[in-house]
């Protein structure tokens, strides 16, 4: 007498648990087109087309993975710090689009002191109404980088931080293209002053990684909003010097305007509140077939 078989993931289908999860591991994780997979698994005597596995993918998202999407998007609501970034993704044979056109992929996280859940959503677009819906009811607070309708979603309930490091990356990118600290120091370039100003906010703040919200708060208050208030005053008094259009201006003008986004860093100690986008770099995840 046999116990009875479990019911497989797709009925009629060969396809097991693990091998699904090996070949969602392999894609949406290791970064793997399905062509890859396709090649390794031909190494190893199976042959599985790369279709076959794509239409696997869809079968399991529509029977199974949508429904831990929804799950895992009603657990990040009920967090109270949630950080949101997004990244152009181009999609092949879509229906109704050219390939060259770009699509986006958003990813709203929960911060590093809460249980760590990411949720990926995909839209044809970068509309305002993306962030919107995903928030719609929500209250607490988002950090995000500096895509204006993070800053303007309607919702009285939200309060915003700015990514500290879409602040310096401007900076950083100026004295890069200058040749380095040396050549950007003897041509007593702003942006170089800029840079070591926001890395000596950022080498403050990590002495306070291990603290409790209520520690972290007054030692930010005592240490690190003296650094922050003093180049936000920096910031708009060398804003006027910068000649219009060029990166220098366009670097301070960013830093200018959404300097008091960075500054509400400061009214919670909560680890997660902090000046760093969490998901700074996860968005840029490659997506193919």
């Amino acid at each position: 007498m046999r116990a009875p078989q479990p019911e497989p993931p797709i009925p009629g289908s060969f396809a097991t648990p693990s091998l699904l999860a090996w070949i969602v591991n392999g894609k949406y994780v290791m970064s793997l087109p399905l062509y890859r997979i396709e090649t390794d698994l031909k190494a190893c005597g199976a042959t599985i087309s790369r279709q076959d596995m794509a239409n696997w993918m869809m079968n399991v998202h529509a029977r199974w993975l949508a429904k831990v999407h929804e799950r895992m998007k009603v657990e990040l609501l009920s967090h109270v710090r949630i950080h949101a970034d997004e990244t152009t993704v181009q999609v092949l044979k879509e229906p109704n689009r050219e390939a060259k056109k770009k699509s986006r992929m958003w990813l709203f996280c929960s911060a590093r002191c809460n249980v760590p859940v990411y949720v990926f959503e995909y839209h044809e677009t970068r509309r305002k109404g993306v962030a919107q819906e995903f928030l719609a009811g929500w209250s607490g607070t988002l950090t995000a980088n500096g895509y204006k309708p993070y800053f303007n979603l309607g919702n009285p309930n939200i309060a915003n931080t700015a990514c500290l490091v879409h602040v310096r990356r401007y900076f950083a990118q100026i004295v890069k293209i200058a040749g380095g600290d040396a050549k950007a120091a003897s041509a007593a370039s702003v942006a170089l002053e800029a840079r070591r100003r926001i890395d000596a906010m950022f080498k403050v703040d990590s002495k306070f990684d291990d603290m409790e919200p209520g520690g972290r708060k007054a030692a930010r208050d005592a240490e690190l909003r003296p650094l922050m208030e003093d180049f936000g005053g920096w910031a708009r008094a060398q804003l006027p010097l910068a000649s219009p259009k060029l990166a220098p201006h366009r670097a301070l003008q960013y830093a200018v305007e959404f300097w008091p986004y960075v500054m509400n860093v400061l009214e919670d100690g909560a680890p997660g509140v902090c000046v760093q986008l969490v998901v700074a770099g996860l968005v840029t995840m490659i997506f193919r077939v």
